[in-house]
C-alpha cells in the first residue's frame, strides 16, 4: 500500500511541478533524452501515464562495446512497447575525442546536444512545437551546485541548473534519486545500468559515491539543507542580478565592437572583487583572473590580458575590452619618444619640432600640436562609425563618407589607417588631419608625422 501511495505521490507532484512552473502542455511535442537508465525511463513512463505527446531520443556513443548496443536495444524495445517514436544516433566518439582534443564526457555532451538541436530544428520545420526533456533530478542538482562552489563560479553557479532553458526542460529537478527508485520499483519498471556509474573514476561519481555519503554521516540532513539553500540562492540571484545590471550600466561604456571601463569608476566600488568578476565574466574571464584584472588598474599603458574570447587592453585611464576575432594584428601603439613605426609595407617617421617653421602641405605629412596629444597614440585600420573633424571644418564627418568623397577604390579603403589619441582621430593617415589638432599661433611644440 505504501508503495502505491509513493507512486501516486510522485506522479501527482510531477504533474503539479509542470503546471506550477508552466513547463509544457499537451500542445507541445516532447523529445525525451533517454539513455535507458532508471532516471530517463521513469521520466518517459510518467509522460506516458499522463498521456503527453512525446518521442524518445537515444544516443549510442559506442564507448562500452556490447553494453552500448544493449542499451540501444533496450530503449528500442521500450519505445515499441509504449507506442512512441524513437530516433537513435550512433557516434564514433573515440574519433571525435581525437579530433576535438577534449575529454570523454565533454565530447559526449557536445555531440549529444548538437544532435538534440538538430532534432528540435527538424520538428520546428515540420510545424511542431518541440521541447527537449532531460531526466536531471534533485541529486544531480546538488552535485552540480557542489562542483560549482568549489570551482568558484559565483552566486550564479550556486543556483544550479534551471528548470527551463529555452527549449530544454528539466521536469524532474524536484525529485530525489530515492524517490525515482521507489517509483520505478513500485510500477515494476525495468532499466539498464551503466557500469561506469558504479565506478569512482569520474569526479561526479566520486562525489556521489564517496564524498556525499561521508558528509551524511556527519550531517544526516545535509541534502535537504543544501536543497533549501539552492532555493534561497535562486531568490538571492534575482536581487543580485538587478543590482549588477545597475552597476554594469554605470561601468561598461559601449564602443565600436567592444566596451570601455573607466578605471577611476570601477576601482572605488565595493565589493570590488565581486564587481570585477561579474563584469568581466561575461567576456570569458574566470574568477582566478580577478587579481590579474585588478593589477591592470595600475599597469603600464599597452598592457593586456586575454581570455579565450576577449582581450583587455590598458589605455591610460581606460580598460578597453574587445572580442579577439575583432582584434587585428594590424593595431599598433605609438609611445611618446618613438621615432618610427612600421606597419605592413609602410612606415611612419616621428620627429619633434619647435613651432618656428611652416608646416608641409603634403598629404603624407601631419604637423600636429603636441600639447593636444595624449600618448600612447593608437595606429589602426579605420572602423565603421569612426569620425573626425577634417582640417578647415568645424563639423564632424564620418570617415566612411570622407573616403567616399576621396573616390578611393574598395581595396584602398580596406587598407586605410588612422591614428587615434584618447579616442579621437588625429590623422586619416596620408590624407587629412583633424582640425582639433592643427598647429595654432600659440603652439610651442610640434609633432611631425611622415608617411614613408
Amino acid at each position: 500500500m505504501k508503495a502505491l501511495e509513493h507512486t501516486s505521490d510522485l506522479a501527482s507532484r510531477f504533474n503539479e511541478f509542470i503546471e506550477t512552473n508552466q513547463l509544457f502542455s499537451k500542445k507541445n511535442h516532447l523529445l525525451v533524452a533517454c539513455s535507458g537508465g532508471i532516471d530517463s525511463i521513469v521520466l518517459a513512463h510518467l509522460l506516458h501515464q499522463l498521456h503527453f505527446d512525446f518521442s524518445i531520443l537515444h544516443c549510442n556513443f559506442q564507448l562500452r562495446a556490447e553494453e552500448s548496443d544493449r542499451d540501444q536495444s533496450f530503449v528500442t524495445e521500450i519505445a515499441k512497447q509504449w507506442g512512441v517514436n524513437l530516433s537513435v544516433k550512433k557516434f564514433d566518439t573515440e574519433a571525435e575525442i581525437k579530433h576535438r582534443g577534449k575529454g570523454v564526457q565533454e565530447t559526449a555532451r557536445l555531440l549529444r546536444y548538437n544532435w538534440f538541436d538538430e532534432q528540435i530544428s527538424l520538428h520546428i520545420a515540420n510545424g511542431k512545437h518541440p521541447l527537449l526533456l532531460t531526466a536531471h533530478h534533485l541529486d544531480d542538482q546538488l552535485e552540480t551546485v557542489t562542483f560549482n562552489f568549489f570551482r568558484g563560479t559565483g552566486i550564479v553557479g550556486l543556483t544550479g541548473m534551471n528548470t527551463k532553458d529555452g527549449h530544454l526542460i528539466r521536469p524532474l529537478l524536484f525529485a530525489s534519486r530515492n524517490e525515482i527508485e521507489h517509483y520505478a520499483k513500485s510500477v515494476k519498471l525495468t532499466w539498464v545500468e551503466d557500469s561506469s556509474n558504479r565506478e569512482s573514476v569520474y569526479a561526479r561519481n566520486q562525489l556521489r559515491h564517496e564524498i556525499f555519503p561521508a558528509i551524511e554521516k556527519i550531517i544526516p540532513s545535509f541534502r535537504n539543507n543544501l536543497s533549501n539553500n539552492i532555493k534561497r540562492f535562486q531568490e538571492t540571484e534575482i536581487l543580485y542580478k538587478q543590482q549588477m545590471a545597475s552597476v554594469k550600466k554605470r561601468i561598461l561604456e559601449p564602443r565600436e565592437n567592444g566596451f570601455a571601463v573607466a578605471i577611476n569608476k570601477i576601482k572605488h566600488i565595493s565589493p570590488l572583487d565581486t564587481v570585477v568578476y561579474e563584469i568581466f565574466a561575461a567576456f570569458g574571464f574566470s574568477s582566478s583572473q580577478v587579481e590579474e584584472i585588478k593589477k591592470m588598474f595600475i599597469a603600464d599603458t599597452g598592457s593586456f590580458l586575454q581570455s579565450s574570447t576577449h582581450r583587455i587592453l590598458k589605455n591610460r585611464a581606460w580598460l578597453l575590452i574587445d572580442p579577439l576575432h575583432e582584434i587585428s594584428s594590424r593595431v599598433y601603439l605609438i609611445e611618446k619618444d618613438q621615432t618610427s613605426i612600421s606597419f605592413g609595407e609602410a612606415k611612419i617617421l616621428l620627429s619633434n619640432k619647435e613651432n618656428n617653421t611652416s608646416p608641409s602641405s603634403e598629404s603624407n605629412e601631419a604637423w600636429l600640436d603636441a600639447s593636444a596629444l595624449s600618448f600612447p597614440l593608437l595606429l589602426r585600420p579605420w572602423k565603421s562609425g569612426d569620425y573626425f573633424y577634417p582640417l578647415g571644418m568645424k563639423k564632424k564627418k564620418k570617415i566612411s563618407k570622407f573616403l567616399i568623397d576621396q573616390k578611393l577604390s574598395k581595396s584602398d579603403k580596406e587598407r586605410q589607417y588612422v591614428i587615434e589619441s584618447a579616442k579621437k582621430i588625429v590623422w586619416v593617415v596620408g590624407r587629412r588631419i583633424d582640425d582639433r589638432f592643427k598647429i595654432a599661433p600659440k603652439t610651442k611644440h610640434v609633432l611631425r608625422l611622415k608617411l614613408d
